[in-house]
């Protein structure tokens, strides 16, 4: 049946048009059900977005590949059948669990239950990762019961990849569309007319539904949308494994969807690293960075799409080069990609440090050559912000009250001479700090230090400045004035000590 090569673009073309009809009425619904997408937060879309995407997707793709089914249903053997049932089941229990998250919110236990439940799905109708040839020689066999819980892990992390990367119009659609080109061409090169069917449905849903999402969205996938998306190519994926046992045939989705899947896994670390729900939402997704980078949100899509069309057609020359080279060329690719995030990565310190050096270099205040108290103020907010995202993390103020100062200014009787004197020590402070610190004039004969505990901290901080204040009194004030002036420090630290800094932050803000 499928040597007609006219049937391709016959299934590409409905799946499109069906789509690209359905996926309005899908918004309709989702707007008078009241299941929106509310701006705010991490999320970048300025208005309320109607979801249910992924249905107008997920009933294009099964109207299809039903009339296809039902078409040739004398010549289709029991595999399709089968396929066809698990596509149905799996990709129906995904979607439900998606429209229920759409709608109202649940746990992320619950959901990661309902990708599970999909992955067995597929595993008891028999597309399980039972065999792989080992690139050192000869076979693994990893049997039924260990096959099954592979295939889940396999199915639930293509879920999750696909699922945290729809952060932007446009972007979990276009690349679902180009991972589905790419296994498309794979499929001819194996000559699997069954995933030739199957990519061809897939692609011409997304890129229905790509006209109805890109950027500006008028709609969006959702869970459900998205999830769906992860699972079929998650089943295509299982299904190449199974026709060709080869590690080619499982690396190939992988080398697809390395950009997703790579941010996945980054994902995980990060929350990780700071005891944070791994399935929690966060704003250091790779497309959220690209924007602060001050990208603009479509030409991050376009980026995003290109490097998925190079890793694309990187994977399908990975075919038509000899298996043994195949697993080093993966490695380099991945090296690549973690080199291009690593770079990005230090393309952002950069911009921020030179920001808010900009910033403070902007926001000094005149009388004491510091920076001001409110900028001051705006920095301890942001490292308890800082410090309320990432467990971990902490920071101390430092507070240099040097008594007898004021007095000893008030014997100068012209306002520019004080200002000198006063300048004077401020300098002291200004030029020993690090560059991650920040000091102002904090009143009452005080200085204040902000100062992240990074390095060799603030015991460090707090030694050095106490000897070079000491070392350059004699110099700073007269010697009656010398013997009467006195260094006091407080440290205070967040998290721990918090009422000081709460105390300090109210007085500034009163200030300002």
């Amino acid at each position: 049946m499928m040597d007609n090569w006219v049937l391709y673009p016959v299934l590409f073309g409905s799946a499109l048009l069906i789509s690209w009809g359905l996926t309005p009425l899908a918004g309709r619904l989702a707007l008078r059900l009241g299941c929106v997408d509310r701006p705010g937060g991490r999320k970048i879309h300025t208005r309320n977005i109607p979801y249910f995407g992924g249905v107008a997707i997920f009933l294009s793709f099964l109207l299809v590949f039903m009339a296809v089914y039902y078409y040739y249903a004398l010549d289709i053997p029991l595999e399709p059948r089968r396929l066809m049932l698990g596509f149905s089941l799996g990709g129906g229990i995904i979607l439900i669990t998606g429209l229920i998250d759409d709608i109202r919110s649940i746990r992320p236990g619950l959901k990661l239950l309902g990708q599970a439940a999909a992955g067995t799905v597929l595993a008891v109708l028999g597309f399980r990762i039972e065999v792989l040839t080992n690139p050192f020689g000869g076979e693994i066999h990893f049997g039924a019961v260990m096959g099954g819980i592979l295939t889940v892990i396999w199915v639930v992390s293509m879920v999750n990849a696909m699922n945290l990367i729809d952060g932007l119009d446009g972007l979990a659609a276009g690349v679902a569309f180009i991972v589905c080109v790419t296994l498309f061409a794979v499929a001819i090169n194996r000559n699997d007319p069954l995933d030739m069917v199957i990519t061809a449905i897939m692609a011409g849903s997304c890129l229905g539904f790509l006209h109805h999402n890109f950027f500006p969205a008028r709609i969006f996938l959702g869970d459900a949308g998205s999830m769906f998306l992860g699972f079929a190519l998650s089943v295509i994926g299982v299904h190449g494994i199974q026709k060709s046992a080869t590690v080619m045939a499982f690396l190939i989705p992988l080398s697809a969807l390395a950009l997703p899947v790579l941010d996945t896994l980054m994902a995980v670390a990060r929350r990780s690293r700071v005891n944070r729900n791994i399935f929690s939402a966060d704003h250091e997704h790779l497309h959220h960075r690209m924007v602060r980078l001050g990208i603009s949100e479509k030409n991050v899509v376009l980026l995003i799409y290109f490097f998925c069309i190079h890793l694309g057609i990187t994977a399908f020359v990975l075919t038509l080069i000899p298996a043994d080279y195949t697993l080093i060329i993966l490695i380099l690719i991945a090296m690549g990609i973690m080199l291009g995030i690593k770079t990005l990565a230090f393309i952002e310190e950069k911009m921020s440090v030179r920001l808010r050096q900009s910033e403070k270099e902007s926001m000094v205040d005149e009388e004491t050559g510091l920076s001001s108290y409110r900028y001051f103020t705006r920095r301890v907010i942001e490292e308890i912000n800082s410090c309320d995202r990432y467990d971990k993390r902490n920071f101390s103020l430092l507070i240099f009250e040097i008594k007898g100062f004021i007095p000893f200014l008030n014997r100068f009787k012209t306002n520019e001479v004080r200002r000198q004197r006063f300048r004077a020590v401020g300098q002291i402070f200004q030029d020993n700090i690090r560059s991650s610190d920040l000091v102002s004039f904090l009143g009452d004969e005080s200085f204040v230090i902000l100062t992240p505990e990074k390095g060799q901290g603030k015991e460090y901080l707090i030694e050095r400045l106490k000897t070079i204040f000491e070392n350059m009194k004699a110099d700073l004030f007269d010697p009656v004035s010398d013997r009467e002036i006195e260094m006091k420090i407080r440290a205070v630290d967040y998290p721990g000590n918090q009422g000081l800094v709460h105390d300090l932050l109210r007085d500034a803000m009163e200030v300002s």
